[in-house]
């Protein structure tokens, strides 16, 4: 509570200082600007109640599941209540949960949370469970989720590109795709999860709009470079809980992979060293059995933007991406969409067997134009998508790429057999 009481006065004497300034001369929009730039306000503050409750992986998704919430300092512990859906309640398991508490002076009117994580272990593979979170002061409501298949069966995922800007209106979008694709088992976003990254309110509002979706299906983000503003990706390592099976000169969290069914993804960090994650990228493309191979980061080897080029991404890492036979890359950043024609060594390859299929997409209301570019199978110009990827394994491998806008029509597919 003392530490409450001294970031209150802190940013107290901020503003007091911003209003002295502007009353000594000091030019209005300096002391506007200034102001807006150390005193935020969140419009969902914490509470005893537990909230923004979202489920990563930190571990194996056929046998883990990791639970993340927050509540306000008042709540000193919590804990998970779990069970296979179909047992009795007498049958739950209670785990406790670790807190870090989180700072965050640039909060005013909330800068102290409690934040709560429970790694779910030794669960069964391909089993729906019920779940609650919370301790003494409160519970959240049960909500449910499904560890992911120990051997090869069918399944389905989605993919978005940059939310960023519009957080409000991206939350129909996502509400959109789990009410039309509830079989959709996890979520990934390709980076720019908020506009500034150490603005504890945008990510408060980013919880808000996910919840009923990341509370019931796993999230999956990568690094984007809005995720890394005003000193780094602090409030994103310490939000969220994400594998750690990364390469050490990149550091946890920050790049990392896990397998589900017969795919295998690769989440990587286009913010740090793109030659220093090479060796651990070959190291995951070269030991896998997996039928699929995705990988999923934030800007694009090949762009949509028109004077964009990110040729370090191309070169370094799409050599690995032919050599081992990427089947998708999964990017964002241009704030358009584009789905590249299969390539290989920066030219069209004859099939999607023989190359690599890039997209890049926006799932945001921040648009930019898109350009015209001899690599593109499909492009489109300011509009915010979502993208199912199902996965079938009879009678034969078959992955369906779909595109849909937030209205549920379909705007691109792509069918490719193995």
């Amino acid at each position: 509570m003392k530490k409450q009481y001294i970031l209150l006065f802190r940013a107290a004497v901020t503003v007091f200082l911003v209003f002295l300034g502007a009353y000594a001369g000091v030019p209005d929009r300096f002391s506007k600007a200034y102001a807006e730039s150390q005193i935020r306000t969140t419009a969902f503050p914490s509470s005893v109640q537990p909230d923004q409750l979202c489920l990563t992986w930190s571990g194996d998704p056929a046998t883990t599941q990791t639970v993340q919430w927050r509540t306000s300092p008042k709540v000193k512990k919590g804990y998970v209540e779990y069970k296979e859906k179909t047992a009795q309640t007498k049958d739950c398991i209670k785990k406790t949960a670790i807190r870090y508490d989180l700072e965050n002076a640039g909060t005013s009117n909330d800068p102290i949370n409690h934040r709560f994580t429970a790694v779910l272990d030794g669960l069964t593979p391909g089993i729906t469970y019920t779940y609650r979170a919370g301790s003494k002061k409160g519970w959240s409501e049960w909500a449910e989720f499904t560890t992911a298949p120990q051997t090869t069966a069918p399944f389905s995922f989605i993919y978005v590109g940059d939310l960023q800007v519009g957080l409000d209106t991206w939350g129909l979008l996502l509400h959109a795709a789990y009410k039309l694709h509830p079989e959709a088992a996890f979520y990934m976003v390709a980076g720019d999860n908020v506009n500034r990254g150490n603005y504890r309110h945008e990510w408060d509002n980013l919880f808000h709009a996910a919840e009923g979706v990341f509370d019931r299906r796993t999230y999956v983000p990568a690094l984007g470079n809005h995720d890394c503003k005003d000193g780094g990706p602090n409030l994103y390592l310490n939000l969220l809980t994400l594998p750690e099976n990364s390469p050490k000169e990149i550091g946890p969290e920050r790049t990392y992979c896990f397998n589900y069914g017969n795919a295998l993804f690769l989440v990587l960090d286009s913010n740090s060293s793109v030659e220093k994650q090479r060796p651990w990228m070959e190291e995951q493309l070269k030991s896998t059995k997996a039928t699929w191979k995705f990988a999923m980061y934030h800007h694009p080897a090949y762009s949509s933007a028109p004077k964009r080029d990110n040729v370090d991404v191309r070169e370094k890492w799409g050599s690995l991406f032919d050599q081992y036979h990427l089947d998708m890359a999964l990017q964002g950043h241009d704030h358009g969409y584009l789905r590249t024609k299969p390539m290989r060594a920066g030219k069209e390859a004859a099939s999607p067997a023989e190359g690599t299929i890039y997209v890049v997409s926006v799932s945001g209301t921040k648009h930019y134009d898109v350009g015209q570019f001899d690599y593109a199978a499909k492009t489109l110009d300011h509009l915010s998508t979502y993208q199912l990827l199902d996965i079938q394994t009879s009678p034969e491998n078959k992955l369906t790429y779909r595109a849909y806008d937030i209205d549920g029509k379909m705007q691109d597919e792509l069918v490719i057999m193995k």
